[in-house]
């Protein structure tokens, strides 16, 4: 079995945009990028058995798994970074006047908000949210 460069498509991501510069190459042919030749179908997905019935539900629920995983990772990531709209963040980039915390009226970081909060730490705010999860 050989493979047909003209047969197949490329798509390239960098630092999660489209990429329309990159050109892929195999035995010195390009493969034509999606933009240019766009999917009329992506087919059918079988299982083991060579059935399709219910793939499709199945397709769905991996796809749903796999963003909730991206959600966790990014909201990791941003709280890492501290990115995520605390009244902190919020009063730079000019989306409140306020940063400080409806609670205790101190400055509410991502710091704060997660897990230092006197009166969330008081009200058994942080130890309801931790065994929920258990």
């Amino acid at each position: 079995m050989s493979f047909k460069p003209k047969k197949s498509q490329s798509l390239s991501l960098r630092k999660g945009k489209l990429d329309e510069d990159v050109c892929l190459k195999v035995a010195s042919q390009d493969i034509p990028r999606i933009r240019q030749e766009p999917y009329k179908s992506l087919g059918r997905c079988y299982g083991s058995s060579l059935k399709d019935t219910k793939r499709g539900s199945e397709a769905l629920r991996q796809v749903s798994v796999g963003l909730q995983s991206i959600d966790k990772i990014s909201f990791l990531i941003r709280s890492v970074y501290d990115l995520l709209p605390s009244n902190a963040n919020l009063v730079p980039w000019g989306i409140k006047d306020d940063s400080t915390c409806p609670l205790c009226q101190g400055r509410q970081t991502t710091e704060h908000v997660l897990s230092s909060c006197k009166v969330a730490l008081s009200q058994g705010r942080y130890t309801w949210k931790n065994n929920r999860v258990l």
